[in-house]
C-alpha cells in the first residue's frame, strides 16, 4: 500500500443522467477469430479461445472493420462519434441540452489524435460552445473527472457537468503480431469499444448522488503494466507498424489486487463497508472479477455487478458503462453500490459510493 493518502471528496454531488454508446453489433468472440483467421494468418485460434474463455469474456463491440492490418475506426465509430452518442444519452435521461452544461470533461487512452483534444471534436460534435477540458488516466480516469467535478459543483449555483470516458482500442492491435506476443493475444479478446457518460449536478438533495469519491496510486518506482508510445485511434497508420498497446502482465498481476484493496479500504473510509452494500461495480477487466473480488474480500458473488461478459475491458469507458446499466437494471430506494476502478499503466485506483434515491 502506497504511504501517501488519496484525494478524498467532501460533501455530495446529484447524477442527473448517464448514457451509452457501442459501435455496431456484438462480436462473438468465436466470430472475431474466425474472421481474423480468415484474414491474417498469423491469428493462433485456439490460443485465442482459450484466453477468451479463461477471462469469461463471450462478446464486444469493435469500432474498426478488421479488413486490414492498420486501419482506423469505420465512420460514425471514430472515439469522439461515440462520446458524442453517450454524453446526448445522458443529457437526454436529465432532460437538459448542451447549452445548459457548465463543463464538459472527457477521459481517454485511444484519442482521435494526439492534438486537439478528443473532447474538443466531441464538443464540437455536441455544438457545445464551453469549457472543456481531457484526462489520460484511462481505467482511473473517472476517478479525476470526480476529483474535478466536485470542486466545480461546489460553487453555489454551479451549472451541470457532463463526463465522457471513451476508448476505441480494438485499432491499436495488431494482427500480425498476435502470435508472437501473447500481450496482443489478450488485447485482442479482452478489450471492447465504446463510451459512457454522466451528467452531475450541484444539488445532491432528493435525487440519486455520489456521496463519496478518492483518487489514489500505488506505483511510484513501478514500470507500467500497460503502454502505447506512440500514434493516435483514428488515423490509418498506411504502411508504418500497427499501433498497439504494450500489455506487460506480470506487472498487472502483482499490483491488481493491491488496487482493489486500497479502494476497499477507501470506501470503508467513506462509510461503504463491501460487505454492507447492496452492488459493487469493479472495473471491468473481465467476466470473472465478480468471482475473484468476491472470493478475495469474502462478499456475496450476487452482490457484484459485471458486464464485461458482454461488453469485454473497455478502458475509460468501463465505470460509467456498467453505472448506466446497473440503473437501467434498478437498484431499490436508498440503495448504495461502492464502485472499485484500477488502472494498470502506473498502477491507479479510484472509485466512488453511489446512492439511488
Amino acid at each position: 500500500m502506497s504511504g501517501h493518502a488519496p484525494w478524498r471528496s467532501h460533501g455530495a454531488v446529484a447524477v442527473l443522467g448517464t448514457g451509452a454508446a457501442l459501435p455496431g453489433e456484438p462480436i462473438a468472440t468465436e466470430a472475431l477469430i474466425a474472421r481474423l483467421e480468415a484474414g491474417f494468418s498469423t491469428i493462433p485460434a485456439r490460443a485465442a479461445l482459450a484466453v477468451a474463455r479463461r477471462m469469461a469474456i463471450r462478446t464486444r463491440h469493435h469500432a474498426r472493420a478488421w479488413a486490414a492490418r492498420g486501419e482506423g475506426p469505420m465512420p460514425g465509430r471514430a472515439n469522439p462519434d461515440l462520446a458524442d452518442q453517450a454524453v446526448r444519452a445522458a443529457l437526454r435521461q436529465a432532460g437538459l441540452r448542451p447549452d445548459d452544461l457548465g463543463f464538459l470533461i472527457g477521459h481517454t487512452a485511444t484519442p482521435a489524435q494526439p492534438l486537439p483534444s478528443n473532447i474538443a471534436f466531441v464538443a464540437d460534435r455536441l455544438g457545445y460552445a464551453g469549457p472543456h477540458m481531457e484526462m489520460r488516466g484511462a481505467c482511473t480516469g473517472f476517478a479525476s473527472a470526480l476529483a474535478v467535478a466536485f470542486g466545480l459543483l461546489a460553487a453555489p449555483g454551479a451549472r451541470p457537468v457532463a463526463i465522457v470516458g471513451s476508448e476505441t482500442g480494438s485499432v491499436f492491435f495488431d494482427p500480425a503480431a498476435a502470435a508472437s506476443d501473447s500481450g496482443q493475444l489478450v488485447n485482442l479478446v479482452q478489450m471492447g469499444d465504446g463510451a459512457g457518460a454522466i451528467v452531475l449536478g450541484h444539488d445532491a438533495r432528493n435525487t440519486d448522488r455520489i456521496s463519496a469519491a478518492w483518487s489514489g496510486a500505488v506505483g511510484l518506482g513501478h514500470p507500467p503494466g500497460l503502454q502505447m508510445r506512440r500514434g493516435g485511434s483514428s488515423a490509418p497508420v498506411g504502411g508504418e507498424e500497427p499501433l498497439d498497446f504494450d500489455h506487460d502482465h506480470a506487472a498487472i498481476a502483482a499490483t491488481g489486487v493491491r488496487l482493489f484493496e486500497a479502494g476497499a479500504q477507501a470506501a470503508a473510509i467513506a462509510g461503504a463497508v463491501l460487505t454492507d452494500v447492496a452492488q459493487i461495480v469493479p472495473h471491468q477487466v473481465s467476466g470473472r472479477i465478480g468471482d475473484q473480488l468476491a472470493a478475495h474480500f469474502g462478499v456475496d458473488p450476487a452482490r457484484f455487478f459485471v458486464n464485461a461478459d458482454t461488453l469485454g475491458n473497455t478502458g475509460s469507458a468501463a465505470i460509467w458503462l456498467a453505472l448506466d446499466a446497473l440503473r437501467a437494471r434498478g437498484m431499490a430506494s436508498g440503495a448504495r453500490a461502492v464502485v472499485l476502478g484500477a488502472e494498470a499503466t502506473k498502477h491507479m485506483y479510484g472509485g466512488f459510493v453511489y446512492e439511488q434515491h
